[in-house]
């Protein structure tokens, strides 16, 4: 998609794959990137607040947002990202766990007349409950059509 093919409002939802994590992968990816004991610690994770490990918040929205990247869909447009403009973490992701994930073009603005803008991605992830436990909006450098 290009700039001028993007609508406040738009939503992508179906297009985009569940994502689920496994114990293993945020252990590991923890391990390195965030040791934190909820993230790395089976038996501290199980007495913490959570009852069992869980995903750094970081982590869970890049591989989250990767499956957005991966339908294509901005392909042709994107230049480049150039800000995140919010970032929650409302509840722990989970291993195992099924999660539905959902961007929304919250905004859009032209930077160079015809050539390029900035537009505003929101996305979220959902576990099977249909609760959101992240939100996370990014700007994205986007040219128009050539």
């Amino acid at each position: 998609m290009f700039f001028e093919d993007y609508e406040i409002g738009q939503v992508f939802d179906e297009e985009i794959e569940d994502v689920i994590f496994t114990e293993k992968e945020i252990i590991e990816v923890s391990k390195k990137y965030d040791p934190r004991d909820i993230h790395v610690d089976k038996k501290l994770a199980s007495e913490s607040r959570f009852g069992e490990i869980i995903a750094p918040g970081a982590y869970a929205n890049l591989v989250l947002w990767g499956a957005w990247v991966r339908t294509g869909i901005d392909r042709d447009g994107i230049i480049a990202g150039t800000a995140v403009v919010s970032c929650k973490w409302i509840k722990p992701v989970l291993a195992n766990t099924k999660y539905k994930v959902k961007v929304e073009i919250v905004g859009k603005k032209e930077r160079i007349p015809g050539k390029d803008g900035l537009v505003d991605f929101k996305m979220t992830a959902a576990n099977p409950e249909g609760e959101i436990v992240t939100e996370y909006t990014a700007q994205g450098l986007v040219r128009f059509r050539p």
